[in-house]
């Protein structure tokens, strides 16, 4: 057990890693691999475009889907809701709901980030965080999020999902094995 905070820059480093790693491979996805025309845009130039979710439907935007395995597609989906597809609603409204919801947590955790003690938490309040913020800038530059990762067996298919979702998972994972395998509780911060 250290002192409280310690760990915070790495932490808010992985914060700004898992963001923008989503963000790079949105655009990788998106624009070079599956994008069947249309204009290239370099990475910077795409990420400080805001092109709404309306634009890419006007324009007719085409992708292709990609096999990977035989149960593994590469395909490009447009996520309106939250992760996984729950919630997918059409209102636009609801991408700057949710868009405002990620950055909450993301500032919980950010505020949590500053507290904890533990590397270990640190990494996984950094997954979390990260990946919060990496779809909320979807949300934010197109109405919804860009899901390209679709699992299926036969003829069902896990909602498709992006990595913001995977650090996400992996990060909420982390927590549990916190809370149910590590004798001192990393979730205590500071002392009362």
């Amino acid at each position: 057990m250290g002192k409280a905070g310690k760990h915070f820059i790495y932490g808010l480093i992985l914060v700004f890693l898992v963001a923008f790693t989503d963000q790079y491979l949105k655009w990788t996805m998106l624009e070079n691999i599956l994008r069947i025309d249309g204009e290239f845009l370099p990475f910077f130039e795409w990420f400080v475009t805001i092109d709404r979710l309306e634009y890419f439907i006007a324009e007719r935007e085409v992708f292709k889907t990609i096999e990977l395995l035989p149960f593994l597609d590469l395909v490009m989906v447009w996520n309106q809701g939250i992760s996984f597809g729950m919630f997918n609603t059409a209102e636009p409204v609801f991408a700057y709901i949710f868009a405002g919801i990620s950055m909450i947590v993301a500032f919980f955790m950010l505020i949590w980030l500053a507290l904890t003690r533990y590397f270990l938490l640190s990494i996984a309040i950094g997954f979390v965080a990260g990946g919060a913020i990496g779809n909320a800038i979807d949300r934010i530059r197109f109405g919804a999020v860009v899901d390209f990762i679709d699992l299926h067996y036969k003829t069902f298919h896990w909602p498709a999902f992006n990595f913001a979702d995977i650090f996400i998972t992996v990060g909420a994972a982390i927590m549990v094995y916190i809370i149910l395998f590590m004798k001192d509780s990393p979730f205590e911060t500071v002392d009362v």
